[in-house]
């Protein structure tokens, strides 16, 4: 069964001078949740495959927002932009699963400071006594920390800047009206994730994002990682309750759900999700043990989740594009909102709640904002021991 969600009409310059006049009068928040409403469902809603789905996001979700900030082409910008960037003192490079990392053990205020090959090979710790090891995917470089070394914190590739950063603002090089509308669609971007990720229910949104009318009976049996149930168990269990599911198949979805945290198993209508969900649970509850999560979750609240993993590389792009972009990103992410929590720290004080890859694409976000910025990584520093 296959309920497939219309794309609707879109003319992106009606939709810009919309957003623009939102931004204007402090309501851009509205304006966003209006056309993702729509076309969030229409783009992650429709089982496309990722070609298309890429081409469809890029198209009505991530281009109009670029040329929101811009106000014309994003690629000139974003160039003007970047040639004004200091040459950064940090490396940053966040490790991925299988590189090799490197500890020296003469200079390393902790075993946790490490560098990548490139700042090893370029630097004086690769004379001194060291160790190699694999990244297990998440952490980062921390060549340029000054904390993270007791001598020698630089490599060739990453000097300390002649003129000292803490006493230029980045955020001054950008212009006015730009600050204005980053300012207001990085809030308003970041509101949105906190609000979708913390949301609790599986089979509807908060109303400003629902959509209109009755929603597609169109659920989805979501299987969830834990560390009790073997790959064997998970395998026969998917057989049992997924309906024509092959070994293959099941291999396939266990092995996803250990490198996400989580995957879709089914797709239909609620009652067959529901009895998928129920064969799961039984099958794995046998002798008191404990079974595997698994939920049935309607595909709107899906294609949100999904648009905001999206949304979180597409801002990480964003600030790694300029210095003044990412100081101004940071100092919003922890700005006290009126309950007096940040929304870096709403996000981080549910961070055992979400899922494998909403964590790891969360803490990416985080390295390239705070921990790419020296004054801001202090102020992180500050909230963090809070959470």
């Amino acid at each position: 069964m296959k309920n497939v969600i219309a794309t609707p009409e879109y003319r992106q310059d009606t939709l810009l001078e919309e957003w623009w006049n939102s931004c204007e009068k402090g309501n851009l928040l509205p304006a966003l949740k209006k056309h993702w409403r729509i076309f969030v469902l229409s783009v992650f809603g429709n089982n496309h495959d990722p070609g298309k789905e890429e081409r469809l996001a890029h198209k009505f979700l991530f281009r109009p927002m670029e040329y929101f900030l811009c106000r014309q082409d994003p690629e000139v910008v974003f160039e003007e932009l970047k040639a004004k960037n200091m040459p950064s003192q940090l490396c940053g490079k966040v490790f991925k699963t299988g590189e090799p990392t490197y500890s020296c053990r003469d200079c390393a205020n902790d075993p946790t400071c490490v560098l990548c090959i490139d700042c090893f090979q370029n630097g004086a710790h690769k004379n001194h006594r060291y160790k190699m090891n694999t990244s297990g995917g998440g952490g980062y470089c921390d060549c340029g920390d000054q904390e993270a070394w007791t001598s020698h914190p630089f490599c060739n590739l990453h000097s300390p800047n002649e003129v000292n950063q803490d006493e230029k603002n980045p955020i001054e090089t950008l212009p006015v009206d730009l600050t204005d509308r980053a300012s207001a669609l990085f809030m308003a971007a970041l509101q949105y994730i906190v609000e979708v990720l913390t949301w609790n229910q599986c089979d509807n949104l908060p109303s400003d994002l629902q959509v209109e009318g009755e929603l597609n009976d169109t659920y989805i049996t979501m299987l969830f990682n834990d560390e009790v149930h073997t790959f064997d168990q998970v395998i026969k269990t998917l057989q049992r309750a997924v309906k024509h599911c092959t070994a293959q198949q099941a291999r396939e979805f266990a092995t996803l759900v250990d490198r996400e945290g989580r995957a879709t198993v089914y797709r239909g209508c609620f009652t067959s999700c529901e009895q998928c969900r129920t064969i799961i649970d039984q099958s794995t509850s046998r002798h008191g043990s404990k079974p595997l999560k698994v939920q049935v979750m309607h595909t709107v609240v899906v294609a949100h989740q999904t648009f905001c993993l999206r949304l979180m590389v597409w801002l990480q792009k964003m600030i790694e594009k300029s210095d003044g972009l990412r100081r101004l990103f940071c100092l919003l992410s922890m700005k006290p909102q009126e309950d007096g929590k940040s929304l870096m720290e709403k996000l981080l004080l549910h961070d055992t709640q979400l899922w494998k890859v909403a964590r790891i694409l969360s803490h990416q976000l985080l390295m390239a904002g705070v921990l790419m910025d020296q004054e801001c990584k202090k102020q992180f520093a500050v909230i963090f021991t809070k959470v």
